[in-house]
């Protein structure tokens, strides 16, 4: 499998060296890994009940912010919206302080007062630690290049001194075997290095720790042809036996302290505490399956240890945090029995990179990804796949429900299913819900108008026999774009991209009114069900100019980003967020969002933030059209006036009606008139539980007759009576003071 930053062509080839020392730990792993596999026969369906989701916000009103009653209200909302009206079962809720009278949970990232571990090792020898932890040369791996074509090699003198005895031998290749060679076109783990060739650079390595055990000093010195010393180099090498892992860095104080005291342990107290056991004494840790992250909590955090991390030889692409989510989704794994090897990393750049000088730093396995099986061993099997250099088709497994597959994979690797619920405010996030919860009931090809004008040509309102075209998918091996394709969705000419962005609406697409244009979701945003993503270096949740944003803006109802995007964590890579091919496979067949993120996610441990609704459920073996128009809770819409220098605005708003079996979201459509005849259309920009529109420009203290509308995804339209409005007249001497006051005191 390769793998790519973005922006960037990486190669990723070093996937986990843990593996090439297996301990105790990683054999019992592979044991409960393939018992959690069982066959069955076909995929049964599973969805979760609404009391094993577990909803965190934050209740911390330091400083006065508003962010807790935001994340306060959006964590009711997802609670109210997912209460079962029969069983009366419903998501739990928990709030969060800091501990420490600090605020750290009203930042974007919780900020750590260590951070000394992020090379995961500590000195253990004699004599003085490294100056600098981050590079730790490893003295197995002395590699030192020269491009000088006009170098005269005969004049290549290479020293190696022990710092423990002051002894000191000249390095030939006869007494430790060093090796004289052409230039690699590649650094690294996977460096092919030609014979040498005449009238180019050579590269000269050689194991030290042959020489003399502990830290060493190496001296290299070559002249050109005319005599002049074109390389004086005194470079320090240290032994990795005189390392060990280290889970807090040389201060002893763990770099994820603040985490594990303000987020982390408060959930697990409440996971452990035998009063909110279920009523057959199964605790919360065993009931729950998902947690949901809502707006006002942070973004980030120190990932496991603290340790950076990351998918190149760059330093720059290393960083040491990771998602909120992605802490919490391994809240017991097994990371204290965990004893990673030390292993010699390639770092480019580096202290005298150069001057030919190439870097193999003393570090934790740690420092690589945590990706595939080993880490996720809920993810599918091909996830991915794209990737590989094999073009291997995937494979439809025969998936064990989440639910099952936890109780059998072992403690070390018990994992929930953690994605964010959030936007720009609290209005964003609930979106997301509604739009979640609407389309578990309604989502269907024929959600998009384009589908439904293309059956009416054919004298049809329905798309017939949808579990046939699952099952038909199923034996004809069809994943991504094609499998949506196969199922009825109107999809953009090839995305080359496994269906995505997915029921984008039509840039001329308003109200009732359908358009056969490009999908364009920038314009008119998404159906409820839509999901897009920007796999791109600057979308991390982090920059408010971030794409991410954007589609939350747009009503987007599955996306992700970075939790942050560069600011110390990883580098985005092209398989950072979900695979949407594996997961529209089983999240179309009867499987929540939340297992389908696990299923279709590659990294532990990352950067990653998965945004969605976790009970997300849309089987389209169930789901129906929407046949029922939408109502208001007020005969009329609200209209609100405010007077501005352009003349009145209007804000006109409607509350929709709706039920548990009947969810509802809608477009407003006003046509305002006046007495002259002068009329004009608008439209609310997406669909809604809450819909509203702005009316600028009004005239004011004039007579108009508003009639609003209301059209749900499948196009029905529900007219409310009209209303009669008279405009406020403006006092402009008034508003030209108000403005100026204003400016005065932003000013000051």
């Amino acid at each position: 499998m390769e793998m790519t930053l973005t922006n960037h062509s990486w190669p990723f080839t070093r996937l986990l060296h843990f593996f090439i020392s297996l301990n105790v730990f990683f054999l019992i792993f592979f044991v409960l890994v393939s018992a959690a596999w069982p066959s069955s026969p076909n995929v049964t369906p599973f969805r979760a009940s609404p009391d094993q989701v577990l909803v965190i916000y934050n209740a911390d009103r330091h400083a006065d912010s508003p962010t807790s009653r935001d994340s306060k209200e959006v964590a009711e909302y997802y609670q109210v919206m997912h209460t079962d009206p029969v069983t009366g079962k419903r998501p739990y809720l928990l709030g969060l302080k800091c501990r420490h009278g600090k605020g750290h949970i009203n930042q974007w990232f919780i900020r750590e007062e260590s951070n000394d571990n992020k090379n995961g090792v500590i000195y253990r020898g004699k004599g003085p630690a490294p100056d600098d932890s981050g590079w730790v040369r490893d003295s197995r791996k002395v590699e030192i290049i020269v491009k000088e074509p006009n170098a005269d090699w005969n004049t290549a003198l290479i020293r190696c001194k022990s710092e423990q005895t002051g002894e000191e031998r000249i390095v030939t290749p006869i007494m430790v075997d060093l090796k004289i060679t052409g230039i690699p076109a590649t650094l690294g783990d996977n460096a092919n290095y030609p014979s040498i060739e005449n009238g180019k650079g050579r590269c000269f390595r050689f194991d030290a720790s042959k020489l003399f055990p502990g830290t060493v000093t190496v001296f290299f010195t070559i002249k050109n042809k005319d005599g002049k010393v074109i390389r004086d180099l005194s470079l320090r090498y240290y032994d990795i036996r005189d390392f060990a892992f280290s889970a807090t860095g040389p201060d002893g104080i763990s770099d994820d302290k603040i985490l594990q005291e303000d987020v982390l342990t408060p959930v697990k107290r409440f996971l452990e505490e035998p009063k909110n056991a279920r009523p057959d004494g199964t605790l919360l840790k065993e009931h729950i399956l998902y947690i949901v992250v809502v707006h006002g909590l942070p973004y980030s955090a120190n990932g496991i240890f603290g340790i950076d991390h990351g998918a190149t030889a760059n330093k720059g692409d290393h960083g040491s945090l990771a998602s909120l989510e992605q802490r919490l989704q391994t809240l017991y794994y097994g990371w204290d029995a965990l004893k990673p090897p030390l292993i010699p990393f390639y770092m480019a750049g580096g202290p005298d990179a150069d001057k030919g000088v190439v870097n193999h730093i003393i570090t934790t396995a740690l420092r690589h990804p945590l990706t595939g099986s080993r880490w996720n061993p809920y993810m599918h099997p091909d996830t991915y796949y794209s990737l590989r250099r094999e073009k291997k088709p995937p494979e439809f497994h025969k998936l064990p429900s989440f639910s099952m597959q936890r109780k059998e994979i072992g403690r070390n690797f018990f994992a929930y299913g953690v994605s964010r619920i959030d936007g720009a405010n609290p209005e964003e996030a609930k979106r997301l819900v509604d739009y979640a919860v609407y389309a578990t009931a309604h989502l269907r090809p024929e959600i998009d108008c384009r589908v439904r004008s293309s059956l009416a040509e054919k004298g049809g309102q329905k798309l017939v026999n949808l579990s046939e075209r699952l099952a038909m998918a199923e034996k004809k091996n069809l994943w991504g774009e094609r499998e949506l394709l196969a199922l009825g969705f109107f999809l953009p000419s090839p995305s080359h991209d496994q269906g995505l962005p997915f029921l984008a609406r039509s840039e001329g697409e308003s109200g009732n009114l359908c358009s056969s244009g490009k999908p364009d979701w920038g314009k008119n945003g998404f159906y409820p069900g839509g999901m897009g993503r920007k796999i791109i270096s600057d979308n991390g949740l982090n920059f408010k100019k971030a794409e991410i944003w954007r589609y939350l803006n747009k009503g987007v109802t599955v996306t992700a980003a970075g939790a942050p995007a560069y600011s110390g964590g990883p580098h985005i890579t092209n398989a950072t967020f979900w695979d949407n091919a594996i997961l529209t496979k089983y999240l179309l067949r009867g499987r929540d969002l939340g297992e389908c993120f696990l299923r279709a996610t590659l990294y532990v441990n990352w950067s990653t933030s998965l945004i969605g609704d976790p009970l997300y459920h849309p089987d389209l073996n169930l789901t129906t059209i929407d046949s029922i128009a939408p109502k208001a809770s007020d005969s009329a819409p609200d209209i609100s006036f405010e007077e501005t220098m352009e003349g009145v605005m209007a804000t006109v708003s409607a509350t929709l009606l709706d039920t548990d079996s009947e969810p509802e979201v809608a477009v407003l459509t006003v046509h305002s008139k006046t007495k002259k005849g002068e009329e004009s259309v608008y439209s609310s920009p997406l669909f809604s539980r809450r819909p509203q529109l702005v009316i600028e420009k009004l005239q004011p203290d004039t007579d108009y007759t508003i009639i609003a509308s209301l059209t749900d995804p499948y196009g029905n339209t529900t007219t409310l009576p009209s209303r009669s409005i008279r405009t406020p007249t403006v006092n402009y001497p008034m508003l030209m003071l108000k403005d100026a006051a204003k400016k005065l005191f932003k000013d000051k």
